[in-house]
């Protein structure tokens, strides 16, 4: 990671990068019969970089590996609350983009409830 924080800094566009690592599925926490691991509807996500609050743990999962649904709100754990899916960052990516409400996403609308996820 720091080769691409030095880069930016060397092309002083720091202040306008954000990295996002993150998957689209994660793997279950069993075996399944032939001895592998099937996808499983849970992922973690990463993000850094301008705009992005530091040192923030949203969400969380059970000792099944099952996710745990939070205030969509105050993002603490709640059982009333809303599962976050990538739906939920890449909203959060297109409003700290400024883009959030362009022709463009307003063509491929993500449906979710907006979160605060980066503040």
């Amino acid at each position: 990671m720091n080769d691409i924080w030095d880069e930016a800094e060397r092309q002083n566009m720091a202040d306008r990068v954000v990295v996002l690592i993150g998957s689209d599925f994660g793997r279950t926490p069993y075996y399944n019969a032939n001895r592998g691991k099937d996808h499983w509807s849970i992922t973690s996500f990463m993000l850094m970089g301008a705009g992005i609050p530091g040192n923030t743990v949203i969400g969380a999962s059970d000792e099944g590996h099952n996710p745990l649904t939070v205030n969509p709100e105050t993002l603490e754990l709640d059982e009333a609350g809303v599962r976050i899916t990538p739906a939920h960052i890449h909203q959060q990516i297109r409003k700290l983009a400024g883009v959030d409400e362009s022709i463009i996403a307003q063509q491929f609308p993500l449906r979710v409830e907006d979160m605060p996820i980066l503040g």
